[in-house]
């Protein structure tokens, strides 16, 4: 895969970039820059250029993209304990609901150390400018609205995580000067990184300049979803806008990222005469909306994970971290290692695998519905099925996670009648390389939001103006679902649906959502989201506590957030503990 990585030459460039990028022990901790700071930096454009680099080499960290993973995603309904989690206390406390101060993911310091660099060059920047006139006004303006966009999207997983945080735009260059806040609301939070984002989104680059890349296709295309563009600053608003209820923002926003993706398509595909059967191709919904997708079919079932997930950087993808593909042999580049610890990918014990299986693997309640059921999955013809998990494994007698550890999708039909019920094992490759993409927000992702903004905005009347919004996401949920239908007769219809039915619309489209992102660090973020909609618990009770036996396992919205960590609290007099994590949470058993 592709990286946006710079390569450090200068030793005591790198030396200062050490000192300068290294993470926070605890809230805004970090070392004293006027200890390291050369006379010739912040100077010029490459210093800002070095520092911009350091902030996406941080969230490729392990510690940053774990928590990405568990926060949004292990205590969701799709995860259970895989063959080695009860070795690692933290993980397994936490799939048991027992949420602790001291469990070391309630640490927030990776993420807090990202948005002090960002806050920091925002800073700077301006300042650079005045010394280095090859630094223009334009460039400036792009820097800021980049470091915005990665300090908002921080600040979007710590409230979804933990509900309230301390929250500020300053960077923090001497230790003494260290500002220990309280922390501000949820709704605070989510109204100043949305009206941040608005302010730079203008300013942000549609395109970087082009550099050769394939993206699995054997066509060029420059996918730029490795850094912020536009495109990124709408997706994040697209879900941010739905968080806060907004959702004719939402509507917006989420247009702006389809209108941009079809002008990628006519400029790179449009004029092509002949496309591969593997590149994306315009799909046409029942009343009208024309999207570019990938589209798997019966002769080539994996079209779209080899793209996404295999290859990466794909067209469909808006912003995705990128990892070195010669893995553990090239040592000057940051390695995957958080999927290879949680999901598993056959690596070696001592490069943070689980020889096969990871902490983590799918739900058992998953692995059963699939023959008979078809609940989470809709259909047998369902490739996102076959693509995302493995059903039963021969070593550990449980199912294992496929989707973001393989790097190759290699469906074949061998069993007859039922699609890929037989499929060889050697349809899936899982190199040594930790080199696995981390994708935030990708095309369908997006579409989907958009739907839910559309069914939310609705209601239950039978009027013209619902029915054009109960259409619009119908379409929306229907391209999503046929791309991975590889039996035409299978896809989606109005009738069956009874499209019009704006519950059970909702209730497709959660459906949806859940087979096309699964394990992808989104699941347990959409519960949370969904509950707030409602008002209530419902969904979260019907469906995350089937894996926990004992009394009901969260009796409030408070249940569904993280505590504090204790160090934080005790250096932040001004942070205080949530009073449900006073004594510790009940323990509960997994079914």
């Amino acid at each position: 895969m592709k990286t946006f990585n710079y390569i450090i030459k200068s030793g005591a460039m790198l030396a200062l970039l050490c000192l300068v990028l290294t993470g926070c022990g605890d809230f805004l901790e970090i070392t004293p820059r006027d200890q390291v700071t050369e006379d010739n930096f912040w100077n010029e454009k490459a210093d800002i250029d070095q520092m911009v680099a350091g902030c996406y080499a941080s969230m490729q960290a392990d510690a940053f993209i774990r928590r990405c993973i568990v926060w949004g995603e292990l205590r969701s309904d799709n995860i259970y304990p895989g063959a080695n989690a009860q070795n690692n206390e933290n993980i397994y406390q936490a799939l048991r609901e027992n949420l602790l101060t001291t469990n070391e993911y309630a640490n927030w310091a990776s993420f807090y150390a990202v948005i002090n660099k960002c806050n920091t060059i925002i800073e700077k920047a301006p300042e650079v400018s005045l010394k280095d006139p090859s630094y223009r006004a334009s460039d400036v303006n792009a820097t800021i609205a980049e470091m915005t966009a990665l300090r908002s999207l921080c600040y979007f997983y710590l409230i979804r995580a933990f509900d309230e945080v301390p929250f500020t735009r300053e960077g923090v260059e001497q230790e003494n000067k260290v500002t220990y806040l309280p922390a501000s609301s949820f709704d605070y939070i989510l109204g100043e990184i949305i009206a941040d984002l608005e302010s730079v989104k203008g300013y942000a680059l549609e395109h970087y300049a082009a550099i050769n890349s394939n993206d699995g296709i054997g066509e060029r295309y420059n996918s730029n979803c490795n850094r912020i563009t536009r495109s990124a600053i709408n997706a994040m608003l697209t879900e941010m806008y739905l968080w806060q209820g907004n959702y004719d923002k939402a509507i917006a926003c989420a247009d702006e990222v389809l209108a941009s993706k079809r002008k990628d398509y006519d400029r790179e595909f449009k004029n092509q005469t002949s496309l591969s059967n593997t590149a994306p191709q315009l799909v046409e919904a029942p009343h009208g909306l024309i999207v570019p997708l990938y589209v798997n079919t019966q002769a080539n079932p994996s079209v779209s994970a080899n793209a996404i997930f295999g290859t990466g950087n794909s067209f469909e993808s808006l912003f995705e971290l990128s990892y070195n593909p010669n893995g553990i042999d090239d040592a000057t580049y940051i390695h995957s290692s958080a999927l290879g610890t949680l999901f598993g990918n056959n690596l070696p014990q001592n490069r943070g695998g689980n020889n096969g299986i990871g902490l983590l693997t799918v739900s058992p309640t998953i692995v059963a519905d699939a023959p008979t059921n078809w609940k989470v999955f809709r259909n047998q013809y369902d490739v996102r099925y076959y693509n995302s998990l493995k059903s039963v494994d021969a070593n550990y007698g449980e199912g294992s996670i496929r989707k973001l550890v393989a790097n190759n999708f290699s469906l074949l039909d061998l069993s007859g009648s039922v699609p890929y019920n037989n499929y060889s094992e050697n349809s899936f490759s899982i190199k040594v390389e930790e080199d696995r993409n981390w994708i935030f927000y990708r095309l369908t992702d997006i579409m989907l939001l958009q739907a839910e903004a559309y069914l939310m905005k609705a209601t239950n009347d039978e009027s013209e103006e619902n029915t054009a919004l109960l259409e619009k996401a119908f379409d929306l949920i229907y391209l999503v679902d046929r791309r991975s239908m590889v039996d035409r007769s299978r896809y989606l219809s109005e009738s069956s649906l009874e499209s019009k039915n704006r519950g059970q619309l909702i209730e497709r489209l959660r459906q949806e959502r859940n087979a096309e992102l699964m394990f992808e660090g989104k699941r347990w973020f959409d519960l949370v989201r969904y509950c707030r909609q409602a008002g209530n618990l419902d969904i979260i009770q019907s469906t995350v506590t089937a894996k926990i036996s004992g009394t009901v396992s969260f009796p409030s919205m408070a249940h569904l957030f993280w505590p504090y960590h204790k160090e934080e609290c005790q250096k932040n007099p001004n942070l205080v503990q949530k009073s449900i994590y006073g004594e510790g949470k009940q323990t509960f058993e997994l079914n």
